[in-house]
């Protein structure tokens, strides 16, 4: 007889019904109970029977294959280790306290029990305390790792629960290997696990994605029916089977999960689903307090509490269904979802409704706009924003002015809600600019009921000064949301954002591998992807290709071992029968390659391996390679000819043979970097800009030392910068000028000029660059108006040709500014280098924190979990200052630090900073990759004091990657420091080694630069008036150029004035010379030659130059009589070797040397300092 709960008066035989039943069994119990419904105890949970748990396992599909039934009178350690302690060593070395999750518990070897046939952790309230701190709980932890792990199974446990707040108990399974990385790219399963708060429910959940912090989770809490919780006796299981894995609780199924996915950032594509579920696990048992999961005890809370267990069960099947990979149809969107309007999900593109500015948890709860535009910078993250709309062309624009950046990406967020879809495709394309360069993250996600997962990619986009478009493509794979978060992080970096013309919409599927188009090498340099055969679809056979030709072959890759298998029946007549290909591989000419792999066959033969161009009909490279029945590797170098294939192949020739071939583990190398872009000097063409080496490279010009004009300036390095004394500027903007010439720019690139600059009184400075004489080809200038205060000038242009060119700051009368009385000019921190390439040498921005915090970021580690870490950033004095108020439990619990820095592999580096801290203490220094791996190239340790003090190291990358500069300020080598106090680090350097030093220019050059105004071998041919000033009120074309030879046209004679004269220089000679001696029917050229050594040996009393000056015609006649005109030279004269002015005389030479006794008129300038004869 069943009894269901009705009496025979309960049941109206009118009303049909059915009852199933199923798995009945009779089993024997030691003793019955019958319980009248009138005298059940209130609130007992309700607790599965002996028979209940059998029921649990009596599907005939599970084999029993392990267990633990808890008999005796202590732990079976064949079965179970033991974990102790409150943490762990991480791969780095660094001990991780709590855990990982915050835990407040040392787990000890005293708090397991076997007893009365069941397992007992009991936690405790107890002081305990080992090398690494003093703990105020106990608890036990134990785990099968080593001793029994399977892959796939049913796994279940009877077990019983505490309750009270603080108490985190968990029966859950670890991978036994890492084979996809740290935690969680290798996955976690938990059965279950509670929180002691509430009873009523227990969550099961998987963990998987990439390393943390990438890493993401699937979970769903079952909750107890009416009369059961936790406290009581209840069977938890999973069934874990290829791609999909099942939750029971007594067992009733509660959750299926068959979508997840394993990533390493060193590879192309996905591990092949279902990783990381696909490798054994082990078990875990323990009762855990604190943490993330239940919060610390409370008041309330009752120790000791115990977690008891009847058994742990292990089963699995004689075969399995193969796995299916997942699929994700397009959903229909639920009703009340935002609808596109024209296509476009994102609601006021053009910012007409405003933007709601949330501050706090109560305005997200009552001013958060679903609809529309929500400004965010909640007081946790340190943010603070405002937005205003600007209209820029046709466009509305929201701009965002960051007054506090915060310490996260999103410590300030512009952020609308959006539907998306389970399976739709969409590309996000908006555009934006910044007042600077500067990063914008970007990503469409879940809400805080989704655990903030993402989307669609975080995306991190490089903002300019200019507007640009940018883009996201993506597929929906997570359950469809209709309130999904588009967000546009713009913590971190207080530059201000624009961001207009914001479209989310439905676009066509993508194809995520791209199998055969052009190939980035990874992270590690291999050319190829998918080498080791376990990455992307499930054949794991991703970007492979099979071909033959007369020939009859299969390739897969097993499960099992997870290497390319050809199973050769037919080998064909050639070794190209048979191929196995990769395409899209990027080859670069005259660079050497090095193929390494790992094969074998089944017997001895060989094969063909081969490097061939994007068509095929070019072969770069081929070797014969002899296999064995030994999986060996194999190597094959080879160098590029004088041609690059941004989309070469590899290929290996299998045919020829019958017998089958193994390959796995290929790697493409490149072993030499010949086509490295450009070479330093090309990036930095201008060297001490900073003047760390006074003024070398640096030229003054004053013309009135050249001509006798009204210009003077005197030059002095002061204080690590130009000064420019200038009593008279001149006529022109040329006139007083500092300048360095001689720099090598390329024609198509894109050039920044940027340089600090005052005066100490209002005044112009015209920036120039040109190609000097004869062309004197402007390619930039630009005018700026100078202050008594430095300020930064900041300029782009593009070179539109190769040249040598001169960098000028033009200090005359600039824009008709006729400046009277003397005044200072001072110029520093001159750059002239190639847009975005000087990162290659100098990555790390804004060491000196001259612009404030930007590149900067803080973390502490307290504003994301709620643990102890405590600490303010802020720059003080041109330093940041870290207020540390707590330094946590482990050193990145406090930390400055500067992302997205890119270092190339064998590249030195030089890691200098200065630091100093109110209390003494140590201060760590890393450089790492950051997520998933954290793999670190650089670390030291140093001792600060409070005293300022520069640490200076070096390191070499070993491999080509993205990094983080982080100095680590929390709980360093365990000091525990429990007092506040202050850190201050100034003057950053990550650069390559020698680059700062290459930058300034060699301290004493062998030559000085040459003056361009000076000059020059060679000759000058004016054709048109447009060659000369002309100043009216004194007839006078003075020529612009200075050459050794000029040859005026007899054409060009006749457009001058009559009456004029015309004035031409070199060096420290000028000669006016009247028009009517000129003009007749020949060319003129008037040349300023050398004497011999013997000349000048000769006449060692000369205080001025001397020159062999002539005026010829075209057919070589010297022009010598002048008649009655007056032709005037004008000779800049050494005063140090004059006693009298008076007595200074301009005299004849002859061929011989010989002074002729000619007297020739000579007057002496004495403001100008010149002799006129």
């Amino acid at each position: 007889m069943f009894g269901f709960g009705r009496t025979a008066s309960d049941i109206e035989p009118s009303v049909p019904y059915n009852i199933t039943l199923d798995n009945v069994k009779l089993v024997k119990v030691e003793q019955a109970v019958l319980v009248q419904p009138e005298q059940q105890p209130e609130q007992q949970p309700a607790t599965p029977t002996e028979g209940d748990t059998e029921s649990e396992t009596a599907d005939s599909q599970w084999n029993l294959v392990w267990e633990d039934t808890f008999d005796g009178n202590e732990l079976d350690t064949t079965k179970w280790n033991y974990d102790l302690g409150n943490g762990f060593t991480g791969s780095d070395g660094t001990y991780v306290s709590g855990w990982g999750n915050e835990e407040l518990e040392f787990y000890q070897e005293e708090n397991v029990n076997v007893e009365d046939g069941k397992l007992v952790i009991e936690a405790r309230e107890e002081p305990v305390s080992d090398t690494h701190g003093t703990y105020d709980y106990t608890s036990g932890k134990i785990h099968t790792k080593g001793k029994f792990s399977q892959k796939y199974g049913k796994f279940e446990a009877k077990i019983k629960l505490p309750e009270g707040q603080g108490y985190w108990p968990a029966f859950w399974m670890m991978p036994q290997d890492d084979v996809y990385g740290g935690w969680a790219a290798s996955g976690e399963i938990d059965i279950m696990e509670a929180g002691g708060s509430d009873i009523s429910a227990i969550g099961g959940a998987i963990h998987y994605g990439s390393q943390w912090p990438n890493n993401t989770y699937t979970a769903k809490d079952y909750h107890f029916p009416e009369g059961q919780d936790i406290t009581g006796y209840n069977v938890y299981s999973v069934e874990w089977e290829p791609g999909e894995i099942r939750w029971y609780v007594n067992g009733e199924l509660f959750q299926t999960l068959n979508n997840w996915n394993s990533t390493n950032s060193a590879n192309s594509t996905k591990y092949s689903y279902p990783a990381p579920f696909d490798q054994e696990f082990y078990l875990i048992l323990n009762l855990a307090i604190g943490g993330w999961y239940d919060g610390k005890p409370g008041s309330e809370t009752v120790f000791p509490g115990k977690m008891e267990v009847e058994y742990v069960k292990a089963y699995e099947k004689d075969a399995y269904a193969e796995p299916v990979e997942p699929s994700f149809d397009a959903e229909e969107l639920p009703e009340g979802s935002k609808e596109a309007i024209n296509g476009n999900y994102v609601y006021d593109r053009n910012f007409q409704e405003g933007i709601t500015s949330i501050t706090n948890g109560e305005d997200v709860a009552n001013k958060w706009s679903q609809d529309y535009w929500n400004l965010v910078y909640l007081d946790n993250f340190n943010g603070s924003a405002k937005a205003s709309v600007e209209q820029i062309g046709d466009s509305s624009f929201a701009k965002v002015d960051i007054a506090n950046a915060g310490s996260q990406p999103y410590s300030v967020q512009l952020i609308q809600n959006v539907t998306i879809g389970k399976g739709r495709w969409y590309k996000l394309s908006f555009d934006a600019k910044s007042t600077a360069n500067r990063n914008l993250n970007v990503k469409i996600g879940g809400g805080e009921a989704r655990g903030y997962s993402a989307y669609s990619p975080s995306k991190d986009f490089e903002l300019s000064k200019e507007m640009e478009t940018y883009e996201i493509t993506f597929q929906m794979q997570d359950e469809t949301d209709p309130l999904a978060r588009l967000e546009l992080n713009m913590g971190l970096d207080p530059n201000s954002v624009w961001v207009g013309n914001v479209v989310l919409e439905e676009t066509e599927a993508q194809d995520p591998y791209n199998e055969n188009a052009p190939k980035t090498p990874l992270a590690n340099g291999n050319h190829i992807y998918n080498g080791t055969f376990d990455q992307g679809r499930m054949d794991r056979m991703t970007y492979w290709n099979v071909e033959t030709t007369g020939a009859e072959a299969t390739a897969a890759v097993p499960e099992n071992n997870r290497m390319l298998a050809v199973d050769i029946s037919n080998g064909g007549e050639s070794t190209d029968s048979i191929k196995v290909i990769q395409k899209g591989i990027n080859l670069l000419s005259n660079d050497e390659y090095k193929l390494t792999f790992n094969s074998k066959s089944d017997v001895e033969r060989t094969i063909n391996v081969g490097v061939v161009s994007e068509d095929g009909t070019v072969k770069f490279a081929e070797e014969q390679i002899a296999l064995t029945n030994t999986m060996d590797e194999k190597e094959m170098t080879f160098t590029m000819a004088n041609v690059s294939d941004a989309a070469g192949q590899l290929v290996f020739y299998l045919g020829n043979d019958d017998s089958n071939v193994y390959l796995d583990d290929v790697k493409l190398v490149r072993l030499t970097n010949n086509n490295a872009g450009l070479s330093f000097d090309e990036i930095f063409p201008l060297k001490n800009g900073d003047f760390s080496n006074g003024l070398t490279k640096w030229v003054k010009h004053v013309q009135g030392e050249h001509d006798g004009s009204n210009s003077n300036a005197k030059l002095e390095d002061v204080d690590g910068a130009a000064k420019l004394t200038v009593n008279a500027v001149g006529t022109n903007p040329w006139d007083v000028q500092l300048f360095q010439p001689e720099l090598s720019l390329k024609q198509g690139e894109t050039y920044i000029v940027e340089f600090d600059a005052k005066s100490t009184i209002d005044r112009k400075l015209e920036v120039a660059l040109d190609n000097g004489a004869p062309e004197y080809k402007r390619f930039f200038n630009e005018i700026v108006n100078l202050t008594d205060s430095y300020g930064t000038y900041s300029f782009e242009f593009e070179m539109t040709q190769d040249d040598s060119t001169n960098l000028q700051f033009m200090l005359g009368n600039v824009e008709g500014q006729a400046i009277e009385g003397s005044h200072e000019v001072f110029i520093d921190n001159v750059r002239l280098e190639v847009k975005d390439q000087g990162k290659k040498y100098f990555p790390l921005q804004n060491g000196d924190f001259s612009t404030g915090l930007s590149n900067w970021g803080k973390h502490v580690q307290g504003e994301h979990d709620g643990s102890s870490s405590s600490a303010s950033l802020e720059e003080e004095n041109g330093a940041a200052k870290l207020s540390i108020a707590n330094v946590g439990q482990n050193p990145w619990d406090v930390q400055l630090f500067q992302s997205e820095l890119s270092l190339d592999q064998g590249q030195t580096y030089v890691v200098e900073f200065d630091a100093k801290s109110s209390i003494d203490r140590k201060l760590e220094v890393v450089v790492d990759n950051g997520a998933p791996s954290y793999q670190r190239f650089f670390q030291k340790i140093v001792s600060l004091t409070d005293t300022f003090k520069t640490y200076s190291f070096e390191f070499t990358m070993t491999a080509e990657d993205v990094t983080n500069l982080q100095f680590l300020v929390g709980n360093v080598d365990a000091q525990g420091i429990s007092s506040a106090h202050d850190v201050v680090i100034d003057n950053v350097k990550l650069e390559v080694k020698g680059s700062r030093e290459e930058l300034s220019g060699p301290i004493n050059p062998e030559e000085p630069p040459v003056d361009p105004k000076d000059p020059v071998d060679e000759s000058v041919v004016p054709e048109n008036k447009d060659s000369f000033e002309y100043k009216a009120d004194k007839k006078l074309y003075v020529l612009k150029q200075s050459a050794k030879a000029i040859t005026f046209t007899k054409d060009l004679l006749k457009q001058l004035e009559e009456g004029s004269s015309i004035e031409i220089s070199n060096e420290k000679i000028r000669a006016v010379i009247p028009t009517n001696l000129l003009v007749g029917n020949t060319d003129l050229t008037f040349n300023f030659g050398d004497v011999s050594e013997d000349i000048k040996s000769k006449n060692g009393d000369a205080v001025s130059e001397m020159y062999n000056f002539t005026i010829t015609g075209e057919d070589g006649t010297k022009i010598t009589n002048f008649g009655n005109n007056k032709v005037e030279l004008i000779f800049s004269v050494n005063l140090d070797d004059v006693k009298n002015v008076k007595d200074l005389q301009v005299i004849f030479i002859d061929s011989d040397g010989n002074k002729s006794d000619e007297q020739i008129e000579t007057t002496f300038d004495e403001v100008k300092k010149r002799s006129i004869s």
